[in-house]
């Protein structure tokens, strides 16, 4: 091992039980429904579409991620099991923070996924300690949360405005100052 170069070195394959995949998949189908079931209540509100056209896609396609995240993150193959910390810290972080958000209307389920997916990710460091495993899922974490941050933060600045009425609200910002908008004509106004 004194002259290997990091190629030469093998890793030991940390392979998942059944219990552990068990659980990713129960994660995965939570968020999954989730996500449908936020689509067709949605699209069966009965009122016009929401102002902010893009949020209600963006929350749906960063759910769609975060299970893409822990499906690959059971894949068997030595690359994918070196990245898993950090598939699952991210997921994990995503589906617990949007869960947050969103506590009050599909938050529950997603934050339900976030645990387990937690508890998986624990499991996950403890077969693979050390700082490359700890500090990679952590820093995914942050990186999904960001991006997370700043997809509700761009799409809220998306208004459509209906062409005849009036309307308007207002958006509070989570890490930029807030606004309120106004549509009249067809027209947004940003205050």
């Amino acid at each position: 091992m004194y002259g290997d170069t990091i190629s030469e070195i093998s890793v030991e394959p940390m392979s998942d039980g059944r219990i552990a995949r068990l659980l990713l998949i129960i994660s995965i189908v939570v968020a999954e429904a989730d996500e449908a079931l936020y689509i067709f209540l949605i699209a069966n509100q009965g009122s016009p579409r929401p102002p902010d056209v893009l949020t209600v896609p963006f929350v749906a396609s960063f759910i769609q991620l975060m299970a893409v995240l822990l499906g690959i993150s059971m894949v068997e193959s030595p690359m994918f099991i070196r990245l898993r910390p950090a598939l699952r810290g991210g997921a994990a972080a995503g589906l617990l923070v949007l869960g947050v958000f969103g506590a009050f209307s599909i938050g529950a389920p997603l934050f339900v996924a976030g645990l387990i997916a937690t508890g998986v990710g624990v499991r996950t460091l403890t077969l693979a300690p050390g700082p490359w495993s700890i500090l990679s899922a952590f820093a995914a974490g942050v990186v999904v949360v960001a991006l997370l941050i700043t997809g509700f933060e761009l799409t809220a600045r998306v208004i459509e405005c209906p062409a005849v009425g009036s309307s308007g609200g207002s958006w509070n910002g989570m890490v930029t100052k807030g606004f309120t908008w106004q549509c009249a004509g067809g027209q947004v106004h940003f205050q």
